[in-house]
């Protein structure tokens, strides 16, 4: 039997199971949900069921309480603005994660916090299922990460072009073979400065591979600019502004066509770049609007 509770941004509708309650379906347009351990009755929520959660593009965080122990096939499948999920260690589906492109951290019991963006990182990235398995987080995780990436970065940018022409996939631009190219680069880029804001167990020769690959494709370089694309397009904040910053990808070559690449949502970038150039850049820079 169905049962339903009311809250300012929708409902949660839940459904017995010999072993408590299950949340199968989630209506309105939250943007946190925080699933109860147990509803007015004493009975406990001991499962998430099959697309609980599906398509939910309003909910940017999901809190699961410990006395879950299961998650149905595609349970957060389309949750395209789903960016934290605080989850227990417990039995999971199939493609629980499958388009939820946003995703930047996934908590679980006993891990860092820079670990579960790592977990994130895999899951947003299309890593191995050994990297975005979360029933168990094994001690040497990171070391599995960093492998990953080091393939990643090793493959040409066209890895899996010709494979997406047989296929038909003409949807993602994948006819046009620089633009492939590039977001793979952005990929990668992505990737390196992830682990690099996370350092946990990192390496110094993985350090400096993926810092090398920022600066190679720092804005002006003849290899690309996909580092700054990356930060510019999908890390638009300080953190990831001063890691290119500190990797010496932003100087005075560059500085301009940076500043004249951003739209007017990305004030805050607009201003750090600003700032690295002094008060005389500054300066000539707003000099540019006056009449």
């Amino acid at each position: 039997m169905e049962t339903e509770f009311s809250y300012p941004e929708g409902n949660l509708v839940f459904d017995e199971r010999t072993d408590g309650l299950s949340l199968i379906r989630v209506v309105g347009n939250f943007a946190l949900v925080e699933v109860p351990e147990e509803i007015p009755g004493g009975r406990k929520v001991t499962y998430l069921s099959k697309k609980a959660f599906l398509g939910k593009r309003t909910i940017k965080k999901i809190i699961i309480p410990h006395t879950v122990t299961g998650i149905g096939d595609w349970c957060f499948a389309g949750c395209a603005n789903l960016e934290s999920i605080v989850m227990p260690s417990c039995t999971v589906g199939e493609g629980i994660f499958t388009g939820c492109g946003q995703l930047k951290e996934i908590m679980l019991p006993g891990i860092s916090e820079g670990l579960g963006a790592l977990i994130a990182g895999a899951v947003r990235y299309g890593g191995p299922p050994h990297l975005t398995d979360t029933g168990r987080v094994e001690a040497d995780r990171t070391c599995k990460w960093d492998a990953w990436v080091r393939s990643l970065l090793e493959e040409p940018d066209d890895e899996g072009f010709t494979d997406q022409i047989l296929c038909g996939e003409e949807d993602y631009g994948s006819c046009d073979k620089e633009a492939y190219e590039s977001r793979r680069r952005v990929m990668k880029a992505s990737l390196c400065i992830m682990r690099l804001l996370n350092p946990e167990g990192l390496s110094d020769d993985n350090m400096t591979i993926m810092s090398d690959y920022l600066y190679r494709h720092r804005e002006g370089s003849a290899e690309g600019n996909e580092s700054w694309i990356a930060v510019r397009d999908f890390f638009p904040d300080k953190k990831h502004f001063d890691l290119l910053n500190r990797l010496h990808c932003i100087d005075d070559t560059n500085r301009d066509k940076m500043i004249r690449s951003l739209k007017d949502d990305k004030q805050e970038l607009k201003s750090l770049l600003i700032k690295t150039a002094g008060s005389d850049a500054a300066d000539r820079f707003f000099s540019a609007f006056e009449l």
